[in-house]
């Protein structure tokens, strides 16, 4: 079909939340001595798996149609596995086994990068994986096909070519693998938009106190702006008058808020991806947004009070 690239198989679909885990045996004993438990996570997949996820194979090579049922038992292991286990021996060449199941040792041919596998949030793993043609049991596979362009357009040609194959095979939840990834989202969603939400509310409570509070403020002192201008005080003087005031209390807020917005971070720091607590263009962001709302709250009333009649203020009351 023209415009597919690359078309594989996997056991477990990645991002889907599903892990197959073991006890990882190297060489027919723990990679970390005597009976110690070595975590590895494995899934089965199908030729070019690496290839079509897009996950370079550093080294040794990917999966092709040869590693099939009869042929010698092969593995490749990400760059963690390699890195924990095998640690400053060459790891091409060496057996990995899962737990002494049926099925022998699995040669390792291939070392391919770290990738994420049940969420984006997750740290690598050891991770093993085997050819689904050298194992038995598959009872779910999942396709994945690897397009030119907009994955999602080629929706409708995928169902068609599945319904000529197998009429009565019915695809379960097909989606693209961006979108599949995005449902592991779901709390940082959720936590995303309750901080917008209350963060314009505190934004909006803000401007309007520090609003109304200097325009009662100009208020009860116009006419002492009156006398000032009188006196020959200049309009951006009297500006900068009134806006000072609204910097001090500004400053005062963002020194106060600023360690307990620190606090506050570390206390979900669960839900944060993609930032780390004490994120400095985050906070620089924030305290930018805040003396811009600060600048927007006060600017009115101190225009309103550059702009008092010496000759009105002074009859003022």
């Amino acid at each position: 079909m023209t415009g597919v690239e690359g078309v594989t198989l996997m056991s477990n679909r990645i991002g889907s939340g599903w892990s197959n885990n073991t006890d990882a045996l190297v060489d027919g004993h723990s990679p970390l001595g005597g009976d110690a438990y070595a975590p590895m996570r494995w899934n089965r997949v199908g030729p070019d798996y690496f290839h079509v996820l897009g996950t370079p194979v550093v080294l040794g090579r990917d999966f092709t149609d040869a590693d099939s049922e009869d042929a010698p038992r092969a593995a490749i292991v990400n760059q963690t596995f390699a890195n924990k286990y095998l640690a400053g021996r060459p790891p091409l060449g060496h057996q990995v086994g899962l737990n002494n199941r049926p099925g022998g040792q699995y040669t390792i041919v291939g070392v391919a990068a770290d990738s994420k596998y049940t969420d984006v949030r997750e740290e690598a793993r050891p991770t093993a994986y085997f050819p689904c043609a050298q194992g038995r049991g598959n009872a779910t596979l999942h396709f994945e096909v690897r397009t030119a362009g907009d994955p999602a357009a080629w929706m409708p040609a995928v169902r068609r070519a599945v319904n000529e194959y197998a009429p009565r095979l019915a695809l379960l939840q097909p989606r693209t693998q961006q979108a599949q990834f995005e449902q592991t989202f779901s709390e940082e969603r959720l936590f995303f938009r309750l901080s917008m939400f209350f963060g314009l509310l505190a934004a909006l409570l803000v401007a309007t106190g520090l609003y109304g509070t200097l325009a009662y403020t100009v208020s009860r002192r116009t006419s002492e702006l009156g006398v000032r201008m009188a006196l020959g005080a200049q309009r951006a003087e009297v500006l900068w008058m009134v806006m000072r005031g609204s910097l001090a209390v500004t400053l005062a807020g963002m020194a106060i808020g600023l360690p307990l917005a620190t606090l506050a971070t570390k206390a979900v720091r669960s839900t944060l991806f993609g930032i780390t607590p004490g994120d400095p263009f985050t906070y620089a962001f924030s305290l930018i947004g805040i003396a811009l709302v600060a600048l927007g709250a006060s600017l009115i009333p101190a225009l309103r009070a550059a702009s008092v009649d010496p000759m009105v203020a002074l009859r003022y009351e």
